[in-house]
């Protein structure tokens, strides 16, 4: 076995911790990561950011399982449209170049933590026609998801929390089950794609396998609000360099 990149373990460790127990998907924080720290290509950052996702997000949709806070009424409602936009967003995927696929990730970064940040200030449940805009932005989320590495647990929380009238930490669970969902079949097109770089995604799974563990259990001793504007303005800055490092 490879030790080349054992300190993406800890790495992991942490990430899951941080984005199972504030709703987020790390992904958001992996995929960077592969892609600066360890210079893969583009499409192999993003598949191996899934990859290690999936995992997390499964374990900690699965910690919060355990703990009765996910509303599968809304899952129902919710993840078709979520699939929908993985399939088109695949579509995109595979057409899109490199350079436009990274300024698509910068784009796409700075909207959802632009997005993040309006949570903590603006109701959706003063929105009119809610059941009307929920698809979209479930659709649009998975789009997202499958050809940058986030979106669906970030455009899904507040949606969940603020239009849906869920509390945090249901919110929080839900929008984790959602992603799991939809990481899953994202993964296996990455699979059917050889994009996935197993010698990093072993250390990865590791640390996700851990932190989905414990994420959940320390969700209500975490300062939400907090952790909102923290991973709204890391996510900020990156979406700023990626386009900046495109131009």
């Amino acid at each position: 076995m490879n030790f080349e990149y054992w300190y993406v373990f800890p790495y992991a460790i942490f990430v899951c911790i941080f984005a199972t127990a504030s709703g987020f998907s790390g992904a958001v924080l992996f995929q960077p990561f592969f892609y600066f720290v360890l210079n893969l290509p583009i499409p192999a950052s993003i598949a191996t950011g899934i990859a290690t996702e999936t995992i997390g997000m499964s374990g900690g949709a699965y910690q919060y399982y355990r703990q009765k806070q996910h509303d599968f009424s809304l899952i129902k409602k919710l993840y078709p449209f979520t699939l929908l936009g993985v399939m088109v967003g695949f579509y995109f995927f595979l057409k899109i170049s490199t350079p436009g696929l990274k300024i698509f990730i910068g784009l796409v970064m700075i909207f959802i933590a632009i997005l993040q940040l309006l949570s903590l200030k603006i109701r959706l449940t003063q929105v009119k026609h809610l059941n009307f805009l929920a698809p979209i932005i479930t659709f649009v989320s998975g789009i997202f998801s499958i050809s940058t590495g986030t979106g669906v647990a970030e455009m899904n929380q507040p949606l969940i929390e603020h239009g849906y009238k869920r509390g945090t930490r249901k919110a929080n669970a839900t929008a984790i089950l959602l992603e799991a969902l939809a990481d899953w079949p994202i993964t296996f097109l990455n699979l059917s794609l050889g994009l996935i770089r197993w010698d990093i995604l072993v250390f990865s799974m590791a640390g996700v396998l851990i932190g989905s563990q414990i994420g959940p259990r320390i969700a209500n001793r975490l300062p939400e609000r907090l952790l909102k504007v923290v991973f709204s303005v890391g996510i900020f800055c990156i979406g700023v360099f990626y386009i900046w490092r495109n131009f």
